[in-house]
């Protein structure tokens, strides 16, 4: 079940206003947020399959060596739908395997050098009753995730369950309001 509100709360939506940031202490940021070529707030006419693309930049000195990753959904779901970046502290530097021959092998990146911003996009679905629906971003560490930048997605990657199962970690009901990166208002 979707968190959402009614039409009347439609202008009252929490995602950041156009050239600010979703900040998610000590890990990432995450601004540019376009759904389906349009700005972080959309009107469709029904539910459906949405495209979702914004700028990430990963930057977690306190991360040590872990894999890290930036997961995406929809605010009152148990699950995120997907993941957009897998990598260690830094975002940038392109890709590389990591965890090579092992069970959690998967593509990430790992800058050596300052943290860069990067490009991500996914797909995701929205139901189709009406309502406001909350696009929200939050970090997992297991191991395994998705690299969907332009570099990551030209390469065939399969979707992780584990890391979508971080939606409700140390959050019981999930990434709340100041997590919202973007509002997908399905119209009557």
């Amino acid at each position: 079940m979707s968190d959402k509100t009614s039409h009347g709360d439609a202008d009252r939506t929490t995602a950041h206003p156009s050239g600010t940031e979703m900040v998610e202490p000590s890990r990432f940021r995450i601004r540019d947020v376009r759904i389906d070529g349009g700005g972080a707030v959309v009107r469709v006419r029904g539910g459906g399959s949405y495209r979702l693309v914004f700028d990430v930049l990963h930057d977690c000195s306190l991360c040590g060596n872990a894999v890290n990753q930036v997961i995406v959904g929809l605010a009152g779901e148990d699950r995120a739908q997907a993941s957009v970046w897998n990598g260690k502290q830094r975002s940038g530097g392109g890709v590389k395997v990591v965890n090579a021959g092992t069970s959690v092998e998967a593509l990430a990146e790992d800058n050596p050098g300052p943290a860069e911003w990067v490009n991500v996009s996914c797909d995701l679905v929205v139901p189709d009753a009406p309502g406001v629906y909350s696009v929200r971003a939050r970090y997992a560490q297991a191991y395994q995730g998705r690299l969907m930048t332009a570099e990551g997605r030209a390469i065939r990657q399969p979707e992780y369950p584990d890391v979508l199962g971080w939606w409700k970690v140390d959050r019981p009901e999930g990434p709340g309001p100041d997590s919202t990166i973007g509002t997908i208002i399905v119209e009557a």
